[in-house]
């Protein structure tokens, strides 16, 4: 189950004022009397600059000329959103077919950034970029999205992996989706909703094949959802929508060992060197794109590697332990939400 991962508490001052602060571009328009009139548009301050005088020479504009005159952004003046996003910053291009703005899901805590033509939920897309605002197409209407006056902060459930995002994360379809039969290993605690692409139910079993001859006892492994049969929307999961996520269980001691209900998991249960040979069957298997674990189980998993004489690169390639919950680095990630159970997305 992927929901939202920390990102680090600071401030979005930064951000907007990059968005705010870069070079202001210059147009030409004409002006009533026929001549070229230079405009200026000043993010910050909303308004425009121009100078319009005939019996200017070569160029000089005296002070008393520049006229301040309010921007109209067709944009803005669309009606506001009821979506739970908030626009922290916007990028304009040559192309207006480029350009892009950075979008935080207010609901998931999800921070990505969106092109013109993303979907920003099941109907809604992302229309058009200007400074400081855009515009999201819903069915029969249009609405828009400015950037906040006040300054925003970022929540500790806020997340930003950005070189894991990829475009069909938050759609997709399952158009040959194969349901994970019973197995002799693993139990699946919902079948109706472990439809995956045949490679991924395919990497599934050989994970937990590979699992089995390494480790022998223990309990049986539970797998939780996949995907629903013919993928798409997933609540309350925020991906699990084209088949190539699996949630899967850790391995437990004592008498939560066997139930198939996802239990917490700590030093005082969690069976470390079982979960770590589970974790690299899954790593070995199918290619695995990344994997959400809890960034204190991480810690337990990485030093147990150690003692089994994991090589400091091997280490490094899949943790991102111990360098921080926040470090966009290894294949296992911190997500909160992941301390009852890991979630593998395969590669496609």
């Amino acid at each position: 189950m992927l929901l939202a991962r920390p990102f680090a508490a600071l401030t979005l001052a930064l951000v907007v004022s990059v968005g705010a602060c870069s070079e202001a571009p210059v147009e030409e328009t004409t002006g009533p009397s026929g001549q070229v009139v230079a405009s200026s548009v000043t993010a910050a301050s909303g308004v425009i600059v121009t100078s319009e005088d005939e019996n200017t020479e070569e160029g000089v504009v005296d002070s008393e000329d520049v006229e301040l005159k309010p921007v109209a952004d067709p944009i803005a003046a669309l009606p506001p959103t009821e979506l739970p996003l908030t626009l922290l910053a916007t990028q304009r291009a040559p192309d207006p077919a480029d350009a892009a703005a950075t979008i935080r899901n207010d609901d998931s805590g999800v921070i990505r950034q969106y092109r013109v033509g993303d979907p920003l939920a099941d109907d809604a897309t992302l229309a058009a970029v200007s400074i400081g605002a855009v515009q999201i197409q819903r069915p029969g209407d249009s609405e828009s999205l400015s950037i906040r006056k006040e300054t925003v902060e970022l929540r500790e459930g806020d997340v930003y992996y950005p070189d894991l995002v990829e475009p069909e994360d938050f759609v997709g379809v399952l158009s040959q989706g194969l349901q994970l039969p019973p197995g002799l290993h693993y139990v699946v605690k919902r079948p109706d909703n472990a439809y995956g692409t045949p490679r991924t139910v395919r990497a599934i079993q050989d994970a937990v094949r590979a699992y089995r001859q390494k480790v022998t006892g223990g309990p049986q492994i539970h797998i939780g959802d996949l995907s629903r049969r013919g993928g798409g929307a997933f609540p309350p999961h925020l991906s699990h929508r084209h088949g190539r996520d699996v949630d899967v269980g850790y391995v437990l001691h004592g008498g939560e060992a066997d139930d198939i209900r996802f239990h917490h998991a700590g030093a005082h249960n969690l069976d470390v060197p079982r979960t770590w040979a589970l974790l690299s069957a899954f790593l070995e298997a199918g290619k695995a794109h990344y994997v959400f674990l809890d960034y204190g189980l991480q810690g337990l998993l990485y030093e147990h590697a150690i003692a089994e004489g994991i090589g400091p690169d091997r280490l490094a390639e899949v943790f991102q332990y111990p360098r921080g919950r926040h470090a966009p680095q290894g294949i296992v990630r911190h997500w909160r939400g992941h301390v009852n159970h890991f979630h593998v997305r395969f590669r496609e």
